[in-house]
């Protein structure tokens, strides 16, 4: 006999367990587990583990699944998979699933009274070849076992083989129990014996200490989750689940926290109330480099409530942080009830862990590039070298733009989910190096996820259910020189009114020099006038902020030679548009004894062009320098030359010849000793 039928599935998806060298995964109840079976209560499932049993009921009309997805078995070699179930509820049909990596591509083992069923589902559509009554089910517990062995597929109910068929691969590693419809089982067995893939590890790696736990000031009894650590490692923004001083009380899944590392260590975490939190679920996905936008879950409606699922930016004003604003994507949708993001330090792009049309198992990481400051481009999958046919999630981009860590069950591993590192190979955004588990104390039996680093590159921040204070405690780690992030620069200072040195709010842009192109954007503090920045090393940039009714000098910043993490303090000096200011213009440079500008030249120039243009009543005089080596007449001429060169750049963009005067002043007025 066989059906078909249009099938909607609820995955929960979790990692394997090692317990011994051939039973990958062994769960009897007796306590509450840590990877499979959790106890849930939603609109349509409630499961609670009790008495040695685990108690699961469900009213929904369409199948449900709970699977483990199995990422260290090595599912061509042989394998078994056992259930020891029992009906509770008249007229449930329930069992076993294996083999799936998503609920619409899998295999059933089931019974409904005495009789059984052996079902498969590939792309939604339901057959089930077999539908006996063998005289062997129980009314009892049932022990349901599949086993593969060599090319074949036994099916056994109470040690009695059923049936065989030939093995035509599987999909994926996720296995569990099923209730195709209203019902209610209880289960107290659940096996899982196979051949263990390796772990990839570097093989340099050995951590120099253990997890440091946060302490009580960050961690408590209840859930903590998703830990973003600030690049210079000063402040850590982080949620909380269930706690009553969270917006909603203790019903609110999930708010907002923030702690400072001081002297003494971390303060006392506060709730960062409206308009970041609200009674709806709130998370903290990245902070930037400046420490003034966060890049947030959800949406908010204008007046700061839950809108919906997606992402959302707030950005910090004088009064406090913004109500979040919509990130605006193309094509952006997400067939997955969970989501995590990340911005990058320079702002350019967005990582997400979503479910879409092109996924390859449960979530995929992907990308999506700033187009302009209102849209972003349609997300693209990262790829097989990090997905797989299990979850990938919490995505983190280290500071250099090359690191990737996340989370998986997808890649072989120590426990539920691992954390994993993988380093960019080129522009592409396709193409990683293959995927290293951070290996122990990091990854553990239990949830490993939700990892941030510091631009240094020396702690780890990360959640782990592992001798903690709650369910999920923040602990962080150092970390060792193979799975550490590329070094960078950490660039911090003042953008201040060059004439007042009173402090300003505005935007920092930031160029490769070589190139010309734009690198990266950052925000100075609306009080302090504060702002950091973080560059990678090996190249040369440029930098400067911009305000309505100053200009903006260049500075430039040479990291060539730059091998370790560094911290540099550079103040950003804005000068009023008004009659007599000097103007020391960095970045206009010249080839040696030339009066030729190099191309570097012209980013700055072109600022001045723009400047003058936008401000038709201002006249300037250019002056124009050389060093006072050599003979001083030659330095007089090359600097009234120089002069008439940028004269000329201007005149060319657009500016009236009459607006500009020019002095040359050879090497009479160095601005250093020549050495």
């Amino acid at each position: 006999m066989s059906k078909s039928a249009t099938v909607f599935l609820f995955l929960m998806s979790f990692c394997c367990s090692t317990f011994g060298q051939t039973v990958l995964y062994q769960e009897s109840f007796e306590q509450i587990p840590e990877t499979m079976f959790r106890e849930i209560n939603n609109q349509f499932s409630q499961g609670e583990i009790k008495g040695g049993k685990y108690h699961w009921k469900y009213t929904g009309q369409n199948p449900q699944v709970i699977t483990y997805y199995c990422n260290q078995l090595m599912i061509n070699e042989n394998y078994t998979v056992s259930l020891r179930v029992k009906s509770q509820q008249s007229g449930s049909e329930y069992g076993l699933t294996w083999g799936g990596s998503d609920p619409q591509n899998a295999r059933y083992f089931l019974i409904k009274g005495r009789r059984y069923s052996i079902c498969q589902v590939v792309d939604g559509q339901v057959t089930c070849d077999v539908n006996q009554q063998p005289g062997k089910v129980k009314l009892d517990y049932n022990v349901l076992k599949v086993e593969k062995k060599g090319t074949k597929i036994h099916y056994w109910i109470n040690e009695h083989q059923v049936y065989t068929e030939t093995y035509s691969g599987v999909m994926g590693k996720a296995f569990g129990m099923a209730l195709w419809s209203t019902g209610a089982v209880q289960v107290d067995e659940f096996s899982i014996y196979g051949t263990r893939v390796p772990i990839h590890l570097d093989s340099e790696l050995a951590y120099q200490s253990g997890p440091e736990h946060l302490g009580a000031a960050i961690n408590t009894k209840y859930e903590e989750m998703t830990p973003v650590i600030t690049p210079n490692g000063k402040e850590i923004y982080f949620s909380r689940r269930r706690d009553p001083a969270n917006t909603g009380g203790a019903g609110d899944l999930q708010d907002v926290y923030y702690s400072k590392l001081g002297i003494d260590g971390w303060s006392q975490s506060v709730n960062l109330k409206p308009p970041i939190n609200n009674q709806g679920p709130n998370a903290v996905f990245s902070v930037s480099p400046d420490g003034n936008t966060l890049l947030l879950m959800n949406t908010y409606t204008a007046k700061g409530n839950q809108k919906g699922m997606g992402l959302s930016i707030s950005r910090k004003t004088s009064e406090g942080w913004s109500i979040p604003e919509d990130v605006k994507m193309r094509s952006f949708y997400n067939k997955s009830f969970y989501n995590e993001y990340f911005l990058s330090n320079d702002g350019k792009v967005i990582l997400l862990a979503v479910n879409r049309d092109d996924t390859f198992g449960s979530r995929d990481l992907y990308i999506s590039f700033a187009e302009d400051k209102s849209i972003w481009s349609a997300p693209k999958n990262l790829g097989k070298d990090i997905n797989t046919s299990g979850t990938e999630l919490s995505p983190f981009l280290a500071a250099d733009g090359k690191t990737l860590y996340f989370s998986s069950n997808g890649h072989p591993g120590y426990g539920r989910n691992d954390v994993f590192m993988s380093r960019r190979l080129d522009e592409s955004w396709t193409r990683w190096s293959k995927p290293i588990n951070l290996g122990k104390p990091i990854n553990s039996t239990g949830t490993d996820a939700y990892y941030s680093v510091s631009a240094a590159g020396d702690y780890a921040y990360y959640v782990s259910n592992e001798e903690g204070l709650g369910m999920n405690d923040i602990f962080r780690i150092l970390l060792p020189t193979p799975v550490k992030p590329e070094p960078v620069v950490l660039v911090y200072g003042k953008v201040l009114n060059s004439k007042t040195n009173a402090p300003l709010s505005t935007g920092i842009t930031y160029h490769d020099f070589t190139k010309g192109n734009e690198i990266g954007i950052a925000r100075s503090n609306p009080e302090s006038g504060y702002y950091e920045i973080v560059l990678p090393i090996s190249r040369v940039y440029s930098f400067f902020a911009e305000k309505q009714g100053y200009y903006s000098v260049q500075d430039r910043l040479d990291l060539l030679e730059v091998v370790s993490y560094q911290e540099i303090e550079r103040d950003l000096l804005l000068t009023p548009i008004e009659k007599g200011q000097l103007i020391k213009m960095n970045n206009v440079l010249f080839h040696r004894s030339k009066a030729q500008l190099r191309t570097t030249s012209y980013p700055e120039l072109d600022k001045l062009t723009r400047m003058l243009i936008e401000n038709p009543g201002i006249s300037i005089e250019l002056a124009g320098h050389t060093d006072n080596v050599g003979d001083r007449f030659k330095n007089l001429k090359l600097s009234q030359d120089r002069v008439g060169v940028v004269k000329e750049y201007l005149v060319n963009g657009g500016v009236e010849a009459q607006r500009i005067t020019g002095v040359g002043y050879g090497g009479s007025k160095p601005i250093a000793d020549n050495q």
